[in-house]
């Protein structure tokens, strides 16, 4: 295998480490797969600008090739990212070894796949390519950092979510998410167009279900220009152009072009992790994540749904959507495509692909090790402890574990793991000071954290924690 190189430009020249950057936050590492191919050209030029992360927040591009040509084109990529002296770009590596490109990696962005050529079906793809997801995932478990946030644009994206959620099992399935924002997108701009708006004067669009030619492209809750969507389109139009339109753009740009969409998927992808990362206020994205039921799809596929993003890192998901039977039959259709496409790389799956997928979370490891009492009073005072505030919680468990970090290791695990407020303002001053202050900020803010999680059990739910290994550390203070 080809060992990485890295190169780090800053105060030591055009070699060694970055110093800090003046915006004062530690770089976030962000892994890309086919980073030499069309879309990943695209996408590290934009992530190293800034638009995907923020202006202000650097960052360190691990960049993944297959070995031979695609290493060799990732040398002129490399070169193009130092020639444009990228303030924010902290330094590159360039690997074709997945263990080292996913290395404390923040966000993952699973690109490189094989191709969808002309007149090949998304689901001629799914053997071949979830296998590619499969060693990833395995090893996005092994080195990425627990909290990493992973993308997977290359197709057929739901399935290659579940292939590598699957065989990430030490990683939360809801960080796993198979991007539709490219197909929202594509329906923003074609409603655009046809009623003379800007794209971003239409909001509640939504695409249900699989990204590939069964997608439900919803206007049911949609607005243009603040009127409901369907007081404005022509439902004839809806139904026979713009739906089906919407679900083959990407065979249509392949007809026309002669490849598949790659500067529209690059721009989708920041769009996606931007929302996620730094929000989106209440404008609804579709993301295809992981179900736990909603609307009656089957838990465990990774089907787009509409979400909030509030800047915090995570995705809310929009619940309670009246769905008629025209869109109950469409979302349907989806479902049972992804249902065939689960079935089909089940060997995958490590066996466990008839196993629903739950929330990543304290209480599910402490249940094996429950009496029946114990677990009798966990459920119904179990709406006290919230799914988030057990993440959470177990992140700061192990910024008190016994191997010590680098400070600034601590400070962006809280800062990414955090997730909302509580911030005092001490926290937040200390944040923008010298490394000794913001390694007490991290300190702070972990026993705030703590504290506010821990106050909301039950006194049984803290004797059960408390008797449990990682949780009497957080009981330490």
């Amino acid at each position: 295998r080809m060992i990485g190189r890295v190169s780090m430009l800053g105060r030591l020249g055009r070699s060694g480490i970055r110093s800090m950057s003046t915006t004062g936050l530690p770089p976030l590492r962000v892994s890309v797969t086919g980073a030499a191919g069309a879309i990943g050209y695209a996408l590290v030029m934009r992530i190293a600008s800034g638009e995907m992360l923020g202006k202000d927040q650097p960052v360190i591009l691990q960049m993944l090739e297959v070995p031979g040509e695609g290493m060799k084109k990732l040398e002129g990529v490399k070169m193009e990212l130092d020639d444009s002296a990228f303030p924010l770009l902290a330094g590159t590596t360039m690997t074709s070894d997945p263990h080292e490109a996913f290395g404390d990696a923040d966000y993952a962005l699973l690109v490189g796949a094989r191709p969808r050529g002309p007149g090949m079906e998304r689901k001629d793809l799914l053997t071949a390519n979830a296998k590619i997801f499969q060693l990833q995932g395995s090893a996005l478990n092994e080195v990425a950092r627990r909290s990493c946030k992973t993308l997977v644009v290359g197709n057929p994206a739901n399935t290659n979510a579940l292939v590598a959620a699957h065989n990430a099992p030490d990683m939360n399935p809801e960080n796993f998410m198979a991007m539709t924002k490219l197909d929202q997108s594509r329906a923003e701009g074609m409603l655009a167009e046809k009623y003379g708006c800007n794209a971003d004067e239409i909001d509640r669009m939504i695409i249900w279900g699989n990204h590939s030619s069964t997608q439900y492209p919803d206007i049911s809750h949609a607005s243009i220009k603040g009127k409901w969507a369907k007081s404005v389109v022509d439902m004839k139009w809806y139904e026979n152009e713009f739906v089906p339109k919407v679900q083959k753009r990407g065979a249509e740009i392949i007809d026309v072009r002669g490849a598949s969409s790659a500067a529209s998927a690059a721009s989708a992808a920041v769009d996606h992790l931007n929302c996620l990362h730094v929000g989106s206020g209440d404008k609804w994205q579709s993301m295809g994540v992981v179900s736990h039921g909603e609307y009656g799809i089957t838990p465990g596929l990774y089907y787009s749904v509409p979400t909030i993003c509030t800047g915090d890192q995570t995705y809310r998901k929009i619940m309670g959507i009246p769905i008629d039977p025209y869109s109950a039959k469409k979302m349907n259709t989806t479902e049972k495509e992804l249902l065939e496409e689960r079935d089909g790389v089940k060997s995958l799956l490590g066996g466990s692909f008839e196993k629903i997928v739950k929330p990543y979370n304290v209480r599910e490891k402490l249940r094996a090790s429950m009496s029946k009492e114990e677990l009798k009073t966990l459920v119904e005072t179990e709406a006290k402890f919230t799914f988030d505030e057990t993440v959470r919680l177990r992140m700061l468990e192990n910024v008190k574990s016994a191997t010590p970090k680098p400070e600034l290791t601590i400070v962006n695990d809280v800062l990414q793991e955090g997730g909302q407020p509580p911030y005092t303002k001490e926290i937040f001053d200390l944040m923008k000071g010298n490394p000794m202050q913001r390694k007490k900020a991290a300190e702070m803010y972990t026993e705030v954290k703590i504290k506010t999680a821990v106050s909301k059990l039950s006194d049984a739910e803290k004797t059960v924690l408390r008797n449990s290994v990682k949780g009497k550390k957080a009981f330490e203070f």
